[in-house]
């Protein structure tokens, strides 16, 4: 039966008759429609080969490797992937918006094998396409509620459970899972270490590796490729360093990661920094820092120009520290600018700009041009090099304040590192108002924590270590019988730790220490006046927090040691 023919029989038929002979005319149209296609994809010479969308299984993991709105304005869909090689099915070779989707993906590095198909068929594929995605970013908002991530909390205890749920999930379920569990637990990174047989996941919670899950050569794979691909980084390139970003939204809140990757004897390890850019930053009470130097802190929230540093290792709190110092600035009359890299909370009131060393902004081109915006305070992420160290001290000097982290040991380490740089002693002692030192230490969890005896031993090295911190502060701290001891439970993973609080160093300049800097007097000798006027060590700050069973002597010898 041709058209013709039903043309005829539809003349005096039933209107649901009619309903059928309408959708049988439509199929014999496509059909003609798929065939004429066929044999265009035929006569190229092999260019293109023919594909009947419609009626193609697709995999799921495809329908995240475009936008589907992007994907209907190009008449394009990915049906088939192996690796870095993609299969696409387009209705026009010659569409503006297919060419530029077909070089987006070819960017990304991808090897791209073209199939013609029909316009209907595309879209028709595309509804399955625009439905999966719809589902999963409704999913995605909606999964992490409280609940839900208890029981996850509960589930990554049983890491083999974890392995199999990801294993049985598509490489962005698997990579999905990961990204919340990391959320529920606290974790500031995720470590992907590629071993002989097979890829160690592990979480760095509290500061400290925990392992979480191994997964088969086979699926890290696929699970590295989505990292890559959603972080924008090219997908055939596996034996130089790369660096990449993805975002993931929790409840309506946007989580920043930042990737990182470098190749091994056994694969790329990857690296995913979380940044969570609308987690409330914690005031100095929350961080923890003591009576004494909570004083001086909110002491500077007055000054109106000169230069505070924050010093410390990568992940002792420097940022956090930082932002809660322009929490205290952050008033109507004043105008601030920070430059970061990246901007890890977003402020009110706050002029923040994102550092870009591959396109020449970099801290001190930034800096320069920040100071011509008449600012109030600024804040620079890190001094890294002589240029900018310069201009932060003249600009310290002139009527701003300044604040900045530095990369040293101690508190007073920052002068020798100035002066190391290339700086000027009679420069910096001017410019410098505050220092400050600080590591970051796991505490006791509440939900399980437990009061057990003390040696006497232990008794007597808190004896002579709070004398030592008595003789600065001239106050008086009593010698613990009893101290609580980590337990471990659900709540914590049982590590009997939950949370961490600051151990620091602050002291603000005075004169007399800033002519022992012009002096260029000896990091021992600056030490030393510092002390004589009050700043305790990092180690005495701790001694003294685990003394109020705050945290455990074995966490102050490890970070301050």
């Amino acid at each position: 039966m041709d058209i013709k023919d039903l043309m005829q029989q539809s003349k005096d038929a039933p209107d649901h008759q009619i309903k059928t002979l309408v959708d049988a005319t439509a199929k014999i149209n496509q059909d003609f429609k798929e065939e004429a296609l066929a044999d265009q994809a035929k006569a190229s010479g092999g260019k293109y080969g023919y594909i009947d969308i419609a009626r193609t299984p697709i995999n799921p993991d495809l329908y995240y490797l475009v936008e589907s709105e992007i994907a209907q304005k190009a008449l394009l869909i990915p049906f088939f992937r192996l690796g870095a090689k993609l299969r696409v099915a387009i209705s026009d070779p010659n569409k503006a918006e297919t060419l530029s989707l077909l070089k987006d993906l070819t960017d990304k590095g991808f090897e791209l094998q073209l199939n013609l198909a029909s316009s209907e068929g595309i879209l028709k594929a595309l509804e399955l396409f625009h439905t999966a995605q719809n589902a999963f970013k409704s999913n995605l908002k909606t999964t992490i509620n409280e609940s839900e991530l208890e029981a996850y909390q509960k589930e990554i205890e049983n890491l083999a459970k974890l392995t199999e749920k990801i294993g049985l999930s598509s490489a962005k379920e698997g990579l999905n899972l990961l990204e919340l569990g990391a959320i529920k637990t606290g974790a500031s990174d995720i470590h992907f270490q590629p071993q002989e047989k097979s890829t160690l996941v592990r979480f760095r919670i509290d500061g400290i590796l925990q392992n979480v899950s191994e997964l088969s050569p086979e699926i890290y794979k696929q699970v590295a490729q989505q990292i890559k691909y959603e972080a924008g980084m090219k997908l055939n390139v596996i034996n130089i360093p790369q660096d990449g970003r993805l975002s993931f939204m929790v409840n309506e809140r946007k989580i920043d990661v930042r990737i990182s990757t470098i190749p091994t004897e056994f694969g790329e390890t990857i690296v995913m920094r979380i940044l969570d850019s609308g987690k409330k930053f914690a005031s100095f009470e929350e961080l923890g820092f003591s009576e004494r130097d909570l004083k001086k802190l909110k002491e500077i929230s007055d000054l109106s120009q000169g230069m505070i540093l924050v010093t410390g290792p990568t992940g002792s709190g420097k940022t956090t520290s930082l932002y809660s110092m322009l929490n205290l600035y952050n008033t109507p009359e004043r105008k601030i600018i920070t430059l970061e890299d990246p901007i890890e909370y977003h402020l009110m009131r706050i002029v923040q700009s994102q550092i870009s060393e591959k396109s020449g902004y970099t801290f001190a081109k930034g800096l320069e041009s920040v100071l011509r915006q008449d600012p109030d305070v600024v804040m620079i992420g890190e001094i890294r090099d002589i240029d900018t160290a310069n201009t932060a001290l003249q600009a310290a000097l002139t009527g701003h304040v300044m604040l900045s982290t530095l990369h040293t040991n101690s508190a007073i380490e920052s002068i020798p590192r100035l002066i190391n740089m290339g700086l000027e002693a009679y420069m910096i002692a001017p410019a410098l108002d505050t220092l400050m030192a600080q590591r970051l230490v796991r505490q006791f969890c509440p939900h399980c924590k437990k009061q057990e005896a003390i040696s006497e031993t232990e008794q007597k090295y808190f004896a002579e270590k709070l004398a030592e911190a008595t003789l600065i502060t001239k106050e008086s701290y009593p010698t613990p019988t009893e101290l609580p001891v980590a337990v471990g439970c659900e709540v914590c993973n049982h590590t009997g730790y939950l949370g961490r609080i600051v151990v620091a160093e602050v002291f603000r300049a005075d004169d007399e220490f800033k002519d022992l800097i012009v002096q260029k007097k000896s990091l021992l000798e600056l030490t030393k006046y510092a002390q004589s006027k009050g700043m305790t060590t990092m180690e005495q700050d701790g001694i003294v927090k685990a003394s109020q069973g705050l945290t455990s002597l074995e966490e102050i010898k490890r970070v301050t040691s």
